[in-house]
């Protein structure tokens, strides 16, 4: 390994990667588990079409190709290390390296696909799939069609390539829309913002410094004025260009692409709507024995979730059922009893795990209010009325992704002082209470901005009380199926 590393040193000797452009790219040599031609096919094509992408700057790795063939056999554990990575990146000037590896097995290709910066350790993307009966033109569409959703999520359009006075200079992909009197933003870089678990480059903070307006345009460049410095620093190279929403009608290259903003995301939040069918009971213990009715329940719910900032959130939760809950064991004087039950949750939290691009594994930790309510037809010797049990509620929810588009989803929630509330004056004073709720689901990815979610759900709730009904018992096991929505 350190010969590898020493002989690209000796290469790129004067080379410093150095705030290169993540619009430039380089693929690297693509690797698979069994020195199939099958790998240098979909090199072949996918580099003629990054060549043609207008996109992306391609940086050709033709200099270093007779490097690293003399290092096939152990390539692939080459180009995991992050030293050789960031060497090869200062040599070709590229912000934007494509790893790609191929692991045969029996009718299948399982194609993974990694964009790693310029250091070698940043992973600005990542994804998988399994490619039944692949030849290379299908392994090269799944390929183009990942670089598509990566585009769509770099942080900057542009780059400052030079600045006089209050005229700057900066390159812009062909690809982009833009004209004359279009506004633009100037932005330094701060931080980047890793997954904690996937160490996947989620979020890059930087600070808008000036804004401007484009007046001279070539083919991949632009001259804009600044108008406006919103903070007291200097313009300099390598500070990103942000395009405003296109507005000219003097466009400089027509989009070939889809607006780009359909790809992404909404900014202030999620709102589900969900319709539920629950198998409910109601347990007490009058004086006259334990008694039990069960029976179906259905009902809507609706949750809403707004993002404060990546990692903060507010939410919202409120359902209503309804059903009647036969005899199930005892002697209760109502062996048919009409019920309305509803869940009413508000709070905060804090993403411990945000999605970023690489949508993997999410965790949630949150707290608030919540108040289970319970109308059930008045019975005083049954022990039904009408009551709630509600307080602080802590909990933690999150998600794993188990392939492209589907999800598998995880919550837990408890009351640990819970106070319960009798309506109906049916009962005597509280002794305890207590709530406990789990949630296990799927999540399916429709479209950019729907998912279609299904979910099983348990609520305990209970109370104990100091005489007469001695205690009462809500069990709901609740099937939940609807759709999330994006706004």
């Amino acid at each position: 390994m350190r010969y590898l590393v020493f002989l690209f040193l000796f290469i790129a000797v004067g080379a410093k990667a150095e705030n290169f452009s993540m619009r430039e790219c380089m693929l690297l040599p693509i690797t698979d588990s069994a020195g199939n031609a099958l790998a240098f096919k979909v090199y072949e094509k996918l580099e003629e079409h990054l060549k043609d992408q207008k996109w992306c700057k391609y940086k050709s790795s033709a200099d270093l190709l007779g490097i690293f063939s003399k290092y096939r056999e152990r390539l692939k554990a080459h180009l995991q290390d992050p030293a050789v990575l960031k060497t090869v990146s200062s040599r070709v000037q590229a912000g934007t390296l494509i790893r790609i590896d191929l692991e045969f097995e029996v009718n299948s290709v399982n194609l993974v696909m990694d964009v790693i910066g310029e250091n070698g350790e940043d992973l600005f993307f990542k994804e998988k799939e399994t490619i039944k009966n692949a030849d290379a033109d299908s392994i090269v569409a799944t390929i183009k069609n990942w670089l598509e959703l990566y585009e769509t999520n770099l942080p900057y359009d542009g780059q400052v390539i030079g600045v006089l006075g209050d005229q700057v200079t900066f390159s812009l992909p062909e690809h982009k829309r833009y004209g004359l009197g279009q506004e633009f933003k100037v932005k330094r870089f701060i931080k980047k913002t890793t997954h904690k678990l996937l160490k996947t480059v989620v979020e890059w903070d930087a600070m808008v410094i000036a804004r401007g307006k484009i007046f001279n345009i070539s083919k991949d460049q632009a001259l804009g004025v600044i108008k406006v410095y919103t903070k007291d620093k200097k313009i300099k190279a390598g500070d990103w260009i942000k395009l405003d929403k296109f507005s000219s009608n003097q466009v400089v290259d027509s989009n070939k692409f889809p607006d780009a903003n359909k790809y992404q995301f909404g900014k202030l939040g999620v709102v589900s709507i969900n319709m539920n069918l629950s198998s409910s009971s109601i347990g007490t213990s009058p004086s006259t024995g334990s008694v039990k009715n069960s029976g179906f329940t259905y009902g809507v719910g609706v949750d809403t979730e707004a993002w404060i900032t990546r990692n903060y959130f507010a939410f919202g939760e409120f359902s209503r059922s309804v059903g009647n809950l036969k005899k199930s064991s005892g002697s209760p004087t109502l062996e048919t009893a009409s019920i309305t039950s509803g869940v009413l949750k508000i709070g905060a939290g804090y993403k411990y795990l945000p999605m970023g691009f690489f949508y993997g594994p999410q965790v949630n930790l949150y707290a608030g209010y919540a108040r289970y309510s319970y109308n059930v037809e008045a019975s005083d010797s049954d022990g039904f009325g009408e009551n709630a049990i509600s307080g602080f509620l802590l909990g933690v929810g999150g998600s794993i992704p188990v392939q492209k588009r589907f999800r598998i989803i995880g919550k837990g929630e408890i009351i640990p002082y819970s106070g319960f509330t009798d309506d109906s004056n049916t009962f005597s004073s509280v002794k305890s209470s207590g709530s406990m709720y789990f949630k296990l689901g799927a999540s399916y990815q429709y479209n950019r901005t729907m998912t279609i979610d299904g979910g099983f759900e348990v609520i305990n709730n209970s109370a104990r009380f100091n005489s007469g009904v001695s205690q009462v018992n809500y069990r709901d096991s609740v099937f939940k199926i609807g759709s999330t929505f994006v706004y």
